[in-house]
């Protein structure tokens, strides 16, 4: 498998998307006479929760990373990185620090 993994700067990535999935969801609270009770569901009746401000910007960031179009000459490592253009830059690293994009 290894001779078919496409390098990025020396490094093989790949999007995690179980870990964006556990990202975008959450837990919903409600608030009655000052207490606060979570919301308990059967397992037949749950359904995904998602914050979609978090959503619309993963999608985004991985838009980013995904309609990029330029030739990066991989042979340069860094110095063809370090000439990507900020929208990619960003987007890279969100993904990375977030654990959304790891490294195999």
């Amino acid at each position: 498998m290894d001779d078919i993994l496409l390098n990025i700067g020396g490094k093989e990535f790949y999007f995690d998307i179980d870990q964006l999935a556990n990202q975008v969801q959450y837990d919903v609270d409600i608030k009655c006479e000052d207490k606060t009770e979570e919301i308990k569901t059967d397992e037949s009746l749950a359904s995904l929760k998602i914050d979609v401000t978090k959503y619309e910007m993963y999608r985004d960031l991985i838009g980013a990373l995904l309609t990029y179009n330029d030739i990066v000459d991989d042979k340069m490592g860094m110095m063809a990185l370090n000439q990507l253009p900020i929208p990619f830059k960003l987007s890279f690293n969100t993904l990375l620090v977030k654990g959304i994009l790891k490294e195999l």
